[in-house]
């Protein structure tokens, strides 16, 4: 494994946390604001899902020219949850293809993806009302180490490839 690579994904795992932290700090608190109830529950989460979304994940991986379309939309700063799926049927042709090779829409990952973010970061949706939300919570906890390993894969996308690192040797 190259140590550098290692080390600049530890680096950039480590600032989406704390950026992560900061953009869902008042999620940390009883009173869970509405956008992050409202993006817990904007699909449900299943296996099937997950599955669909690793699949998509690993094909992006392999896929440079969609890679490289999904990275340069992803400096757009008007890009926010409501319209991520939306910016990336518009504007990512390669992106779709994959999806749709994938049996997956970019809108349906997207609230996956988001949904999966917003009940990471708090405890408190385990005593949600509303039953979207609780069952969601509920099976990202029983599911825990294959969300983040589908949220850690779809991160790892918008990483640039660390030129000035040489490759690994065999």
């Amino acid at each position: 494994m190259n140590l550098n690579r290692s080390s600049n994904r530890s680096s950039f795992f480590t600032l989406l946390c704390v950026i992560a932290a900061f953009t869902f700090a008042p999620a940390l608190r009883a009173d869970i604001p509405p956008d992050q109830v409202k993006a817990a529950g904007a699909i449900p989460l299943t296996t099937e899902l997950l599955d669909k979304m690793d699949k998509f994940v690993q094909a992006m991986t392999a896929d440079t020219a969609a890679k490289a379309e999904l990275t340069e939309v992803g400096k757009d700063p008007s890009i926010n949850p409501d319209n991520w799926g939306s910016t990336i049927s518009a504007k990512c042709p390669k992106t779709v293809a994959v999806f749709k090779a994938n049996n997956l829409t970019p809108e349906d990952f997207s609230k996956a993806i988001f949904a999966i973010m917003a009940l990471s970061f708090s405890d408190e949706f385990a005593k949600s009302e509303d039953k979207a939300v609780k069952a969601n919570f509920d099976f990202l906890a029983a599911n825990k180490d294959r969300a983040n390993t589908v949220f850690g894969g779809f991160l790892a996308l918008s990483m640039p490839p660390d030129s000035a690192s040489p490759a690994a040797t065999p």
